[in-house]
């Protein structure tokens, strides 16, 4: 494998080694990467994945580690950190703009439609790569077109080339880089915005507090996956510091030092007990890093 050293012109890339998953991930646990980078601008950033590309050097692309439950031990992959392409111009956002950032810039400007963003810890590109959101409001539903970067090239997807759908977008399936999108806002009021956002915040406020991945699994054809896992009498039950929200069953909450394999365990553990009952497989919208 290809060892990246430092004074080797890697540091204009935000170069940092070791890179601790427990330090960055939402989750709290996991081991550390040899190396990651923090690239400031859309050009450095499209320069670094070429140069990783041409090395052959496997990577991944990660925000704020939201909905990702990285490895125990050290990866052998290089991170790629967009927290700091925050660049905003007009309806262009970088792939590192914070959901909270992206409100704030719209409600300085009176833009409303991304109101259902409050209070998700994610990033934009991390968000048009799951399509996040909530019901009443996906961030796929306000691409006009997202840049991505592809085998060394950079291209600009349509709308429709995204194939968004619940949970899902192309980028799920392809080995892209989102670097940034235009979104479609609409003109509104002070009044109609603060409103808009107080009411997603209001319905955030009963989910569980603490070191957690946000929901684990998808919900099933309008089934709520968290009532399957409660009423599969999952809710509380833990495996270590791993613990199944007594809150909302769709959570795992890293107690203390909770390990990614533990959290595995669980996992698996609530989708065999689903099924037997159910007869229902539920997939997880967490990604799994190595």
């Amino acid at each position: 494998m290809y060892e990246i050293k430092k004074n080797a012109g890697w540091e204009r890339f935000g170069l940092q080694q070791p890179f601790s998953f427990s330090e960055n991930s939402t989750i709290g646990c996991g081991g550390v990467a040899v190396t990651a980078f923090y690239p400031t601008t859309l050009s450095d950033t499209v320069e670094l994945l070429s140069a990783l590309s041409e090395k052959a050097i496997p990577f991944y692309v990660v925000g704020c580690m939201s909905n990702v439950l990285p490895p125990d031990g050290v990866s052998k992959r290089v991170f790629v950190c967009t927290k700091k392409l925050t660049g905003i111009e007009g309806n262009f956002f970088e792939a590192g703009v914070k959901g909270a950032k992206l409100l704030a810039y719209c409600k300085t400007h009176l833009l409303s439609g991304a109101e259902f963003l409050q209070g998700i810890p994610c990033t934009l590109g991390g968000a048009l790569y799951m399509n996040a959101g909530v019901q009443g409001g996906y961030i796929g539903e306000l691409v006009e077109e997202v840049k991505i970067w592809r085998e060394g090239k950079v291209y600009t997807l349509s709308h429709d080339e995204c194939g968004y759908a619940y949970k899902q977008s192309v980028f799920m399936q392809e080995d892209a880089v989102i670097l940034g999108a235009k979104l479609r806002l609409e003109k509104s009021t002070m009044q109609t915005i603060e409103e808009e956002l107080e009411r997603y915040k209001s319905r955030r406020a009963h989910l569980p507090k603490g070191k957690s991945m946000g929901c684990v699994f998808k919900n099933v054809r309008g089934v709520s996956a968290g009532k399957l896992i409660e009423n599969s009498g999952l809710k509380g039950y833990a495996f270590g510091d791993a613990c199944i929200s007594d809150i909302h069953a769709n959570f795992i909450i890293n107690k203390g030092n909770a390990t990614s394999t533990e959290i595995r365990t669980l996992i698996h553990l609530i989708k065999n007990t689903v099924y037997a009952q159910y007869k229902i497989r539920l997939e997880e919208e967490i990604r799994y890093l190595e």
